[in-house]
């Protein structure tokens, strides 16, 4: 069963990625608006889908899935911010004139503190999840947040 969940995972996110990519492939250009909110929709979708693989997976007992709601919102969280970045990047090519070498350099930065922010955050609210997990969904824990980090990300 577990192996069957894994593999339902790493197909939903393959598939995931495909469409993004495809669909940037496909204009060559920046997708148009319309297709950009079902783009966004979609992702939306998959990160419940992943979301509750995750925990179908974890097989949490009523005790231990008491600490899983504040690691939920703070993956949801991490993913708000990320399609903001990614909003925004969007605004600023849509803007015609590319940024200097430097401004890149800055927003890069930016883009890279922000994300260890939200990656901190997430670790400090999954702490006490994980902390409560027996050994077996410890082992689980690791190839189940894998897939989920790596949703829409090759």
């Amino acid at each position: 069963m577990r192996k069957f969940l894994l593999a339902s995972v790493a197909v939903v996110g393959l598939a995931g990625s495909t469409f993004a990519l495809n669909a940037f492939a496909a204009s060559g250009d920046t997708p148009a608006m319309a297709q950009m909110q079902r783009m966004q929709e979609r992702h939306a979708v998959m990160l419940d889908a992943h979301l509750a693989a995750m925990k179908a997976g974890l097989k949490l007992t009523d005790e231990q899935a008491k600490y899983w709601p504040a690691f939920e919102s703070a993956i949801r969280d991490a993913e708000t911010a990320r399609a903001d970045r990614w909003r925004q990047a969007r605004e600023r090519m849509a803007q015609g004139e590319p940024p200097s070498p430097i401004e890149r350099m800055t927003i890069m930065s930016e883009h890279l503190q922000k994300t260890a922010e939200q990656l901190k955050a997430v670790a400090d609210a999954g702490k006490p999840l994980y902390d409560s997990l027996t050994d077996a969904q410890k082992h689980d824990f690791g190839p189940l947040m894998r897939d989920l980090r790596l949703r829409g990300r090759r």
